[in-house]
């Protein structure tokens, strides 16, 4: 195995590990705190990623391991410096055409919502106390779907309907702008 694919599988297997750990139904305090390892671990190991290469991009590790490395860093919520840095090195990923866009919109918006201010892209939901899933407030929502447009996305409303029809979509509030 190359050391590329050495990385896009240590890339695969940890997303998988993280999106195992975070589908367990009625977690238990020791469900939680297995998945916290697993975010901390992984943590670690994007932290090493980032100072030796940058962001995985396509040309490094596939679509597919720069996808994972979107959900592993995006996950990374005990570790807001991680996902700040991150962001800045997937940017000139973007920029060199190295990886999807849409991944900006997607973590971007988690840093948001964990600081408290307006979204930029719409890519986050939050579950109010009766298990309904809402959209926090969007900066600028006259110019929402333009911003999403140039990243590669579907419109809000587009992206919505598709959530709705999803198992458990009929949580999704009436949340256009």
């Amino acid at each position: 195995m190359t050391v590329t694919t050495t990385l896009a599988a240590a890339l695969r297997e940890r997303a998988e590990r993280d999106q195992e750990a975070a589908r367990v139904p009625g977690k238990t305090a020791r469900d939680v705190e297995r998945w916290m390892q697993i975010a901390v671990d992984n943590q670690r190991f994007m932290w090493d990623v980032l100072y030796d290469r940058g962001w995985p991009g396509n040309s490094l590790v596939g679509t597919q391991g720069s996808a994972d490395a979107a959900v592993i860093v995006q996950h990374a919520t005990l570790d807001r410096k991680l996902q700040r840095f991150a962001l800045g090195c997937l940017i000139e990923a973007v920029d060199a055409g190295n990886a999807d866009p849409s991944f900006v919109a997607y973590l971007t918006d988690r840093i948001h919502l964990h600081a408290g201010v307006p979204l930029r892209y719409g890519t986050q939901y939050t579950r109010n106390d009766r298990g309904q899933y809402t959209l926090p407030p969007v900066e600028d929502t006259e110019t929402l779907d333009e911003r999403r447009r140039k990243l590669g996305m579907e419109p809000l409303h587009v992206f919505e309907d598709r959530l709705r029809e999803l198992p458990g979509g009929q949580h999704i509030l009436e949340t256009r702008p």
